[in-house]
Formats: structure tokens, C-alpha cells, sequence
């Protein structure tokens, strides 16, 4: 997937031919050729010399034909594998893309950096490639919708060094771009992705065979309000960074001191992430996943979603997760223990009330290294200065063997030290849990746990209720506050402490479970 990623950076650099699509000789094509490379060297700045690229560009009667050679590939019969690119000059500017494709099969080697718990070095790569259809109009003037559709079928990636080795197929991996431009001059870039019968079989030296498979994944990823000059202020800072670095920074024994140079180009990357964008989201769904770990047993998962984002209309951010999870099981666990994995999960927390003036600030500042606590206190402060920062937990939901346990709830975080909060717990069948509780030795350790928030819990109708609030350090639950549990202190106008319910008695044999 990298050859087509390296292929499409190079998209958004190409602006409108002068020359009419019937007429693409040596002359154009040698034009555009140079207008590519001088586009590249503007948009990363003078700090990065760029070497002699090795695309060609030729004019065949209404398009173009852009091939690259792919460093260090080599093709079945040992020649070198090159990528092509057709481009069509289209009305208004715009260019439609008719074909970026690489060949069917081949292979190369990757040179991995070392880390701290696995060895580097080479790693050889071979993939072939059943099927692959990529195409799309692109306008370099943003003044019309821009989309490019990119289909592999039947891919199948091998790696392999002196300390692993993997093969992935692919039955299908598909991708839809689309870049919109919006009434205010930014852009709105959506991502659908979809990816059909994933398998992976893995092995590391000495170690155990690990087989992963997937039914489908499905993934949809948003950002909206690009700015194109932010964009454009970042890539320029980042490539002046690479170039302000010192040659020596990344190897062994260098200072992680940045230079000043290197640190003028980090402050211009983060002041140009300010008003970059007004929102971004990314959710993934996966079905029907499958792990199998030779000689110890696998899992599986019917549905488990994955997404995050964030946004800023008004100035505030709010950010936002959600995680769920459909019939986790193991046919490898003893099926008592198997009965008590959570069925369902669904969880999403948020988090919001910040200025993000505020926060751009506090990351600036944080670039400074004489940056103390001087300057980054005042900053942390402003965070809350604007009615708090509130977390939240807008869905909490959770099966658990015969109990189902649901929650909201949220804190207002008023200062480091400082906070209120409410959240209110409500669940089903925890009696019958607690009951199987005591007579199931794998849940036993659960049992003191289970026993204490049956005690705190108020019944009702067929649910128990636990009503939180917190107010600083001070948390009660349904109105009893849990520092005079275990004899922390007299109760209210000098009671006792108050004392949780005795647990309800074992249920005799036979009898049906209540919810």
C-alpha cells in the first residue's frame, strides 16, 4: 500500500497544462516534468535540495504516462518494478487520473531501524496482486469536488527477516477518497475504506504460530475545514526541520537537544496547526474476528468498533471515543469460565469545555526548553479558567455472565485539585451473579467485590441504583458517604457509621434467576 501512497503526494502538486489534450508530445511533457519538480521543491521549502527524481513523464497523443521506479524492487525475472501514473488534461483545470498501478508481482527489502525489544535490519518483502483498479478527477484549484477510487484484489504480502516471518492476504481492500471544497474557501476530506477476507499467519523465531483472520472491516474517517494555508505553512515548516536537523541527530550518542534553528521550525509547525482544521473523526468496525495461538488456545469477536474525534465550531474542543464490543468467546477457557466474558460492551467517554486558544498556547510554550513552571503554571490555570473542563461518559454498558450493568455520568474539573461530579449506575441480575459468585471457585476473589455493591445499591423496581457524587475528595454513594465506611468517623449528627445491607441469602437449588 506504500507504492500507492507515494504516488498519490505527488496528486495535489500537478496544476492545470497549457497544452490541449490532442496534441501531448516531447515538448508538454518535458514542461510538465519540470513543472512537478519545481511544484515538490516549493512546497518543502528551500531547506530540502531535492535530488535528481527519477519519474519520466511522456506525452502519448491526450495524456499523460508518469513512471517511477520503485527503489531497490525487483520484478520475477529480476528486472527492476516500476509504477505508472496516466493523466488527462480535463476541462477547468482539472485532470482526471486514469490509472496509478504497479506491477502484478515482485519484491524488495526494507532496511528496519533497531528498537528496544526487537533487533533490525533487513526484512525482504515479495507481493503479488490479482487485481487493482485506481482512478479519479483531481482539481488543483479546489474549486470543484476532487475524488480518486483505489481497488486491490486477491493481495498477498510476505515478509520475512532473521527473526520473524509473516504472510497477509487480501481478498479485497478498498478505498474511496473525496475532497470537497466548502462555502468558506476550506475543504472537507472523507475517507470510506473497506477490506474483505484479512488473514495473517505469523512466527517468530522459536516462538509460537499466530493465526489472525477477519470477515470485513469497514472504516470512515472525516476532516473538515481544511485550511489549505495552514496545511500548506506545515509542510513547508516540516520539511524546513528535516533540513535544519543535524546530520548525526537520529544515530547513537547524539544530543536530543534540538538546535535553535530546528526548534524556531517545530514552534512554526505547531502555530500552524492552530485554525487547521474545524473537526476529524475515524470510525472502524471489524467483523467476525478470529485469533489462534498454536498450542494455547484462540478468541473470537463477533463485532468490535473502534472510533475517536474531536471538533471545535465555537472555539471549544470536544473530543469524544467510542469503543463496543459483540460476543467475545473462547472455545479454549472452560466453558463455566467461558459464560462469564463480557457479552457486550459499549463504552464513550468525552471530554470538553477547553479553549483551544488555551491550549495552543500551552503547547507552544511546551516547545521552549526554558519554558518552567513559570510560564507553562499561568497556562494550565487558563485551561480552567472558562467554567472547567467536563469528562464525561455518555454511554457505559456492560453483559456480564446473568448481570447487565448500564451508566452516565460526568465531572467538572474545576482546577488540578479541585472537581464535582454525578453519575448514576444502574444494573440487573447482580443478585444471580453474587449467588453463582459463591459457588463457582473461578469467581470467588469476585465475590467481595460483588457483596459490597449490593450493599450500596437501592433497589428499584427490578433494578438496583448506585447515585454518585463526587464533590472534591469527598464521594457518596447514594447518599452515603464512603469515608465513614470501616469506622472512618462518626456518621451524620454524630451516628454511627452507617452499614451497608447484609447480602441477600443464597437462592436454593432450582430456583429461576430473577432480573
Amino acid at each position: 500500500m506504500q507504492l500507492f501512497r507515494r504516488v498519490a503526494l505527488c496528486l495535489p502538486l500537478l496544476a492545470p497544462a497549457a497544452a490541449h489534450a490532442e496534441d501531448l508530445g516531447p515538448a508538454q511533457a518535458e514542461a510538465f516534468q519540470k513543472q512537478l519538480k519545481d511544484s515538490l521543491a516549493s512546497l518543502l521549502g528551500p531547506s530540502i535540495k531535492l535530488p535528481d527524481l527519477p519519474w519520466k513523464v511522456t506525452g502519448e497523443h491526450d495524456h499523460y504516462l508518469i513512471t517511477w521506479p520503485i527503489s531497490g524492487a525487483t520484478g520475477p525475472d529480476g528486472g527492476p518494478l516500476v509504477s505508472t501514473t496516466r493523466l488527462r488534461p480535463l476541462d477547468g483545470g482539472r485532470w482526471g487520473i486514469d490509472q496509478v498501478s504497479v506491477p502484478p508481482s515482485g519484491s524488495f527489502t526494507l532496511d528496519l531501524p533497531d528498537k528496544a525489544d526487537v533487533a533490525g535490519g533487513p526484512m525482504d518483502v515479495t507481493f503479488s496482486i490479482g487485481k487493482q483498479d485506481t482512478h479519479g478527477v483531481f482539481d488543483p484549484a479546489f474549486a470543484t469536488p476532487s475524488n480518486l477510487h483505489t481497488e486491490v484484489g486477491d493481495l498477498v504480502v510476505t515478509t520475512k527477516n532473521a527473526s520473524q516471518r509473516q504472510e497477509q492476504r487480501f481478498d479485497r481492500y478498498l478505498v474511496d477518497t473525496s475532497l470537497k471544497p466548502t462555502q468558506n474557501g476550506r475543504l472537507d476530506l472523507t475517507i470510506d475504506a473497506a477490506v474483505d477476507g484479512w488473514k495473517s499467519a505469523s512466527q517468530t523465531s522459536g516462538g509460537t504460530p499466530v493465526a489472525i483472520g477477519i470477515q470485513a472491516l469497514r472504516a470512515t474517517g472525516r476532516i473538515d475545514g481544511v485550511n489549505r494555508e495552514r496545511v500548506s505553512a506545515l509542510v513547508t515548516a516540516a520539511g524546513s526541520l528535516v533540513g535544519a536537523l543535524p546530520p548525526d541527530f537520529t544515530g547513537k550518542g547524539a544530543s536530543s537537544k534540538l538546535p535553535e534553528p530546528a526548534k524556531a521550525q517545530v514552534r512554526l509547525m505547531v502555530a500552524a496547526l492552530q485554525d487547521m482544521l474545524t473537526g476529524v473523526s475515524l470510525e472502524e468496525t471489524l467483523d467476525g474476528l478470529q485469533v489462534e495461538i498454536a498450542g494455547i488456545g484462540g478468541l473470537s469477536i463477533k463485532r468490535f468498533k473502534l472510533g475517536f474525534g474531536g471538533e471545535s465550531l465555537d472555539g471549544r474542543l470536544k473530543a469524544w471515543l467510542d469503543l463496543g464490543l459483540d460476543e467475545l468467546a473462547s472455545p479454549s477457557l472452560p466453558p463455566k469460565m467461558a459464560a462469564y466474558l463480557p457479552h457486550r460492551i459499549a463504552l464513550r467517554p468525552t471530554l470538553s469545555g477547553i479553549q483551544m486558544a488555551d491550549l495552543h498556547k500551552l503547547v507552544l510554550d511546551a516547545t521552549d526548553d526554558d519554558a518552567g513552571n513559570d510560564r507553562l503554571g499561568p497556562d494550565i490555570d487558563a485551561i480552567f479558567a472558562h467554567g472547567g473542563v467536563d469528562i464525561g461518559v455518555e454511554t457505559l454498558s456492560l453483559d456480564l455472565g446473568p448481570a447487565r450493568i448500564d451508566g452516565t455520568g460526568h465531572v467538572k474539573v474545576l482546577s488540578p485539585g479541585a472537581w464535582r461530579g454525578e453519575a448514576r449506575l444502574t444494573a440487573t441480575g447482580l443478585d444471580d451473579l453474587t449467588t453463582e459468585a459463591r459457588t463457582h471457585p473461578e469467581l470467588q476473589q469476585a465475590l467481595p467485590v460483588l457483596i459490597m455493591l449490593r450493599g450500596l445499591a437501592r433497589p428499584e423496581g427490578q433494578r438496583l441504583v448506585w447515585d454518585v457524587v463526587s464533590d472534591g475528595p469527598k464521594i457518596t454513594v447514594n447518599g452515603l458517604d464512603l469515608s465513614q465506611l470501616g469506622g472512618g468517623g462518626p456518621g451524620p449528627k454524630g451516628r454511627p457509621p452507617a452499614r451497608p445491607p447484609a447480602p441477600p441469602p443464597a437462592k436454593p437449588p432450582g430456583q429461576p434467576p430473577s432480573r
